[in-house]
């Protein structure tokens, strides 16, 4: 049994190389959920760039239970494109310096819940590294 996370920031190399890992062992892989897909269920603007906070830590959390539900259900072998760390770091990228307590814990805390759930849950993660040294969703994926 084999569960394997492949992350980074580069979404199409992510992608690309998970469905073609996937290909090659058989296992079963599991998609990012499409942010449409996560706005009609808990009700969103259709547009993510239109998101401000409620709604980007809504659709974090939904999309973390959505990939949830749907990794418990593989319970053998499966390959996670993005894992759980995709959506969260989308949120800590888009509001970087928040300065409310509440939010800022609110963001450090799920934090916590997802990095325990990948070290619970994962047994191998992949990083595709960023060949720029700037580049934020890189290193807010090497933090976690």
């Amino acid at each position: 049994m084999h569960r394997i996370a492949i992350n980074g920031s580069d979404l199409s190399l992510r992608s690309y190389l998970a469905q073609s890992f996937a290909a090659m062992t058989g296992m079963k892989l599991i998609a990012i959920t499409p942010y449409s897909d996560i706005a009609s269920m808990y009700k969103l603007d259709y547009e993510i760039e239109k998101c401000q906070w409620p709604d980007s830590y809504i659709y974090c959390l939904g999309a973390f239970t959505q990939r949830i539900i749907v990794e418990q259900r593989l319970e053998d072998s499966y390959i996670s494109d993005g894992g759980v760390f995709h959506e969260l770091c989308w949120l800590k990228c888009r509001f970087p310096h928040i300065e409310l307590i509440y939010e800022r814990s609110m963001i450090q805390s799920l934090e916590n819940i997802v990095a325990n759930y990948a070290c619970n849950e994962y047994d191998f993660i992949f990083h595709i590294e960023s060949n720029d040294s700037t580049d934020v969703v890189d290193q807010c994926l090497k933090h976690l």
